[in-house]
């Protein structure tokens, strides 16, 4: 093992749940939605109250109702907290974060949201509200994914994600398919646009609330605007940032995790990377799937299928340090700034998990405890 990391998990592993997906839209079909509801331990979805975060997608209608409408024909209560046009109170927020049996993120740029929410210290309360007493469950896709971890590889520097081009130009013929769909991403912006400066970007590190240690890579066996297979980028970030090890999920699989055991679950019929001999198909001829990468001593980078159950302590790594893509994050800010309304009583701080150096206080304690005993092993090895 590298001494880059240190194996490690919550010590209140038992009560963890949470279920992320590739794509932002896949958790409302209607053999994955139960899955979800499942984890709320409560057997009637009347009874289930889902808060519905919109941030990452600036909190567009059609794109609240293509992730929440399985669960409303279900029963449930699904509140929709749109905090990018509007401030809402602490309090309200507050209210929301109690009631919420299922906190549904959805698909759109991470980079985007997590600025948003720590501007408006939310992402305190989504702390209280997923890993306190009330311990909510965790779930979305794409950057509703992305968003529980560390980390992850994210499309947070497409222009199309901008809020300028889904607010202002939502509804333009080209900016009607995205990511969550089927459709061929790089032929689409090939016809659109004349030349290749528009989607010529680049993946980028983004930060995550740090619930969940590991570097999050959805859509893994898609391939973007930009004609670039994210699992082959991945790979080149990975390397950029070897302390992390990376949860690699298919565009059409998800990852349930409750407590300490996890499940890899996917809708049957579905494309995927996952071949019959195991190994990742490029072309998606395969079934859907999740991959584990890490970088080796040696300075290559391992990948291997994701089993499809298992203990989540026998997955996860909790590195001692991360890499900060500090020029991609400082320049996301730039092009696509947040400049929603704020209150005199949001918390005027820049909130912390994993990024900026401070850990979730469950980790540090598992430091403290396993620290000298895992110094003993290497010793003797």
């Amino acid at each position: 093992m590298s001494r880059a990391f240190r194996r490690g998990y919550y010590r209140n592993q038992t009560k963890l749940r949470a279920c992320v997906a590739g794509s932002g839209t896949l958790l409302n079909e209607p053999t994955m939605g139960p899955q979800v509801i499942k984890l709320t331990g409560k057997s009637d979805p009347r009874d289930v109250t889902v808060v519905y975060l919109g941030t990452a997608s600036y909190d567009i209608i059609e794109k609240r109702d293509n992730q929440t409408s399985w669960y409303s024909e279900q029963g449930c209560t699904v509140i929709a907290l749109d905090v990018v046009l509007n401030a809402p109170e602490t309090s309200y927020m507050k209210e929301c974060m109690q009631k919420a049996d299922i906190i549904l993120v959805s698909g759109g740029n991470t980079n985007f949201a997590m600025r948003r929410w720590r501007h408006i210290g939310l992402d305190k309360l989504l702390k209280e509200a997923c890993l306190g007493p009330h311990r909510a469950v965790m779930a979305g896709g794409s950057a509703g994914a992305i968003c529980w971890f560390s980390g992850g590889h994210s499309d947070s520097l497409d222009p199309d994600s901008f809020e300028e081009a889904k607010l202002h130009l939502h509804g333009d013929s080209h900016h009607s398919s995205d990511i969550d769909d089927e459709t061929d991403l790089h032929a689409l912006a090939s016809e659109h646009y004349e030349d290749n400066t528009v989607h010529n970007w680049d993946y980028m590190r983004a930060d995550g609330l740090g619930f969940i240690p590991g570097l999050c890579c959805p859509h893994h066996d898609r391939v973007q605007s930009n004609g670039v297979l994210r699992a082959i980028d991945f790979d080149k970030m990975l390397l950029r940032h070897p302390t992390e090890v990376g949860l690699c999920i298919d565009h059409n699989a998800a990852f349930l995790i409750e407590g300490n055991h996890f499940r890899v679950i996917y809708p049957e019929g579905f494309v995927g990377s996952v071949l019959p001999d195991k190994t990742f198909s490029e072309e998606r001829i395969g079934r859907p799937g999740v991959w584990l990468k890490e970088v080796l001593n040696d300075g290559t980078v391992s990948a291997r299928l994701c089993p499809e159950e298992g203990r989540l302590s026998d997955l996860l790594k909790l590195p001692v340090y991360i890499e900060q893509s500090t020029r991609h994050l400082n320049y996301a800010a730039e092009v696509n700034p947040d400049d929603g309304p704020l209150r005199m009583s949001y918390p005027g701080f820049q909130a912390k998990s994993f990024y900026g150096g401070k850990v979730t206080e469950e980790f540090t304690a598992f430091f403290a405890e396993h620290k000298e005993e895992e110094e003993e092993k290497e010793e003797h090895e």
